[in-house]
């Protein structure tokens, strides 16, 4: 990555150029509810974004996004479709943003203005339009946006937002490929920038703090008003911090010197599946529900005080149990002087679905809890292969 002051490249992903927009106008409107709406891209009746500027709620926005990213050129005719799809949102807008990664354009601010003209007739929202350099502009103003998105502008070292994933359902929204290529990416983004960032969300907080603001925005004071406010907000305190613990893993597995390195050099077939793992089941709001499953019990290398603890129960389905059972029942008869009772030797789809993924939970939880990481490595619980498993 390169920052070159006003000259900022574009984010080499749709989700950071939505985060970074998000960011901005928030910041903007002072506006700590704004909320994403739809999911990765595609939005729902043209708006990505829902906010509130001043008095007026709802206002939306739309981060262009076409099949070929960055955008290059928005047209007027693009201009034209998204705001009759924006015409479509539930409850109805009061102002409705494009915003893309393409240069400003005065024939789209004219038609623009024109389509807000005729809108003020017809008592529809506003139209509005604001290209990449605008939008850097914008961002620039606010050291700690600029700091977080374009890391150069940072006074210390540079902390910008390396990466947004987004899940929905307790799936991660990238596929294999994607995965890949992503972690591999962050790998070198963090030895550049060790203290950059990442951002996690599920569309299911999203939906929660819509949810909220639409009743907010009521204005209604009647208690069954307040306590459904509040049921929802509950909700999301559970959603936010399960988001939290997955940015935390990532960053944990992407930026420790040790972890980093295996992911880099040992694990760079296994990591797409122990990063979706790990974040798909940190998210899960049935990663409880034992039904149908079987387990294995692991165990670290030196038992530490709560919240930490000693070994781990580690359920999977039935199937995938007796696969690493027989697995390492064939790995004892081929090499009997093997001690397969290690986690480095289980049968790989558990080792890393499973069994490491809930070595990460049980770390991140300690984290959480204030325990120093230093804890955790001064008692080889990062070193995987020291780890123990019981069938």
């Amino acid at each position: 990555m390169h920052f070159v002051h006003f000259e900022q490249a574009p984010p080499r992903s749709w989700d950071q150029f939505e985060e970074l927009c998000a960011d901005v106008f928030q910041e903007e409107w002072r506006d700590s509810g704004l909320v994403r709406h739809g999911r990765a891209g595609q939005s729902q009746d043209g708006v990505d974004i829902v906010g509130r500027d001043g008095v007026f709620w709802p206002v939306g926005i739309q981060c262009k996004k076409k099949s070929s990213w960055p955008v290059k050129v928005l047209t007027s005719k693009d201009l034209e479709s998204e705001v009759a799809k924006a015409k479509n949102f539930k409850p109805a807008l009061k102002a409705f943003y494009l915003v893309s990664t393409a240069p400003d354009d005065e024939k789209v601010q004219a038609r623009a203005r024109e389509l807000t003209r005729q809108h003020e007739r017809a008592g529809l929202f506003t139209v509005h339009v604001i290209g990449w350099s605008e939008l850097v502009r914008r961002a620039t103003r606010h050291p700690n946006m600029a700091a977080k998105h374009f890391g150069a502008y940072s006074s210390g070292p540079a902390t910008p937002l390396l990466a947004s994933w987004r899940a929905s359902g307790a799936k991660l929204l990238l596929d294999e490929d994607e995965l890949a290529v992503a972690i591999r990416e962050l790998l070198y983004d963090f030895r550049e920038f060790p203290a950059g960032r990442i951002a996690f969300r599920t569309k299911e907080s999203d939906i929660l703090r819509f949810d909220i603001r639409s009743l907010e925005a009521g204005g209604s004071l009647k208690i069954e008003v307040r306590r459904k406010i509040l049921a929802l907000r509950e909700k999301l305190y559970v959603e936010t911090g399960a988001e939290e613990c997955v940015v935390a893993g990532l960053e944990l597995l992407l930026s420790h010197p040790d972890l980093s390195e295996y992911l880099r050099a040992v694990w760079e077939e296994e990591s797409p599946l122990l990063v979706r793992s790990f974040v798909e089941q940190q998210i899960d709001p049935h990663l409880a529900d034992i039904k149908h499953k079987d387990k294995i019990r692991i165990f670290p290398p030196l038992e530490l005080a709560e919240p930490a603890g000693s070994d781990i129960a580690v359920f999977m389905p039935i199937a995938e149990h007796a696969q690493a059972l027989h697995y390492s029942w064939e790995l004892k008869t081929k090499f009997p002087r093997l001690d397969v009772e290690k986690v480095s030797e289980l049968y790989k789809p558990v080792q890393f679905g499973y069994a490491i993924p809930a070595i990460l939970r049980r770390i991140i939880s300690g984290l959480r809890r204030r325990m120093p990481i230093e804890v955790f490595e001064e008692a080889k619980w990062l070193e995987f292969h020291r780890w123990k498993v019981s069938f």
